[in-house]
Protein backbone atom coordinates (compact mmCIF):
# COMPACT_ATOMS: atom_id res chain seq x y z
CA UNK A 1 0.00 0.00 0.00
CA UNK A 2 0.87 3.72 -0.87
CA UNK A 3 0.74 6.14 2.06
CA UNK A 4 -1.82 8.82 0.59
CA UNK A 5 -1.96 12.43 1.97
CA UNK A 6 -4.31 14.24 -0.22
CA UNK A 7 -6.76 13.37 -2.83
CA UNK A 8 -7.25 15.76 -5.25
CA UNK A 9 -10.42 16.04 -7.78
CA UNK A 10 -10.71 18.15 -10.78
CA UNK A 11 -8.16 20.57 -8.84
CA UNK A 12 -4.33 19.54 -7.67
CA UNK A 13 -4.38 19.27 -3.71
CA UNK A 14 -2.72 23.23 -2.38
CA UNK A 15 -0.42 23.70 0.36
CA UNK A 16 -1.76 25.59 3.01
CA UNK A 17 1.05 28.41 4.19
CA UNK A 18 1.17 28.67 8.14
CA UNK A 19 2.05 32.35 9.68
CA UNK A 20 2.69 32.82 13.20
CA UNK A 21 1.26 35.94 14.62
CA UNK A 22 2.37 37.72 17.42
CA UNK A 23 -0.21 38.96 19.67
CA UNK A 24 0.51 41.42 22.90
CA UNK A 25 -2.40 41.57 25.69
CA UNK A 26 -2.62 44.50 27.74
CA UNK A 27 -3.81 44.67 31.03
CA UNK A 28 -6.85 46.78 32.65
CA UNK A 29 -5.01 49.59 35.25
CA UNK A 30 -5.24 48.54 38.59
CA UNK A 31 -4.63 49.76 41.82
CA UNK A 32 -1.85 49.01 44.15
CA UNK A 33 -2.73 45.92 46.64
CA UNK A 34 -4.64 47.32 49.13
CA UNK A 35 -5.79 50.42 48.00
CA UNK A 36 -9.26 51.55 49.16
CA UNK A 37 -11.53 53.69 46.85
CA UNK A 38 -13.29 56.30 47.81
CA UNK A 39 -17.14 56.49 47.35
CA UNK A 40 -19.07 59.28 47.77
CA UNK A 41 -23.19 59.02 47.89
CA UNK A 42 -24.94 60.78 44.96
CA UNK A 43 -28.03 62.90 46.27
CA UNK A 44 -31.50 61.43 44.98
CA UNK A 45 -30.34 58.66 43.52
CA UNK A 46 -29.06 54.75 44.07
CA UNK A 47 -25.39 55.16 42.96
CA UNK A 48 -22.17 56.23 44.37
CA UNK A 49 -18.92 58.20 42.66
CA UNK A 50 -15.55 57.09 42.85
CA UNK A 51 -13.63 59.90 43.81
CA UNK A 52 -10.21 58.31 43.87
CA UNK A 53 -7.96 55.62 42.19
CA UNK A 54 -8.18 54.44 38.36
CA UNK A 55 -11.99 54.76 38.45
CA UNK A 56 -11.91 58.18 39.51
CA UNK A 57 -15.23 59.89 37.73
CA UNK A 58 -17.25 56.06 37.07
CA UNK A 59 -20.36 55.63 39.21
CA UNK A 60 -21.44 52.58 41.65
CA UNK A 61 -24.50 51.12 41.17
CA UNK A 62 -26.32 50.44 44.82
CA UNK A 63 -29.83 50.11 43.70
CA UNK A 64 -30.05 46.35 44.96
CA UNK A 65 -30.76 44.85 41.65
CA UNK A 66 -28.90 42.32 39.21
CA UNK A 67 -26.40 45.48 38.27
CA UNK A 68 -25.85 45.90 42.23
CA UNK A 69 -21.88 46.89 42.90
CA UNK A 70 -21.03 47.17 38.86
CA UNK A 71 -19.58 50.26 37.90
CA UNK A 72 -20.71 52.66 34.87
CA UNK A 73 -20.32 55.68 33.28
CA UNK A 74 -22.57 58.30 33.31
CA UNK A 75 -24.29 60.10 30.82
CA UNK A 76 -27.28 62.40 29.88
CA UNK A 77 -28.50 63.48 26.64
CA UNK A 78 -31.84 65.14 25.77
CA UNK A 79 -33.40 64.64 29.26
CA UNK A 80 -32.38 61.04 29.63
CA UNK A 81 -29.96 59.20 31.89
CA UNK A 82 -27.77 57.15 30.51
CA UNK A 83 -25.63 53.95 32.42
CA UNK A 84 -23.11 52.76 30.30
CA UNK A 85 -21.73 48.83 31.80
CA UNK A 86 -18.78 48.53 29.25
CA UNK A 87 -20.84 47.73 26.14
CA UNK A 88 -24.44 47.53 28.27
CA UNK A 89 -26.11 50.48 28.15
CA UNK A 90 -29.13 51.49 30.42
CA UNK A 91 -31.71 54.22 29.59
CA UNK A 92 -33.77 55.61 32.69
CA UNK A 93 -36.62 56.94 32.45
CA UNK A 94 -36.83 60.90 31.73
CA UNK A 95 -35.89 63.08 34.45
CA UNK A 96 -39.37 64.36 36.12
CA UNK A 97 -39.43 68.29 35.72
Amino acid sequence: MSDVTAVGGATPPTTKKTTTTTTKTTTAKANPKGFKETLEKVSGHKYAKVTNGVRKGEFVNQSGNARDGQTFKLVERNGFEFHVYGERVVRLPKAAG
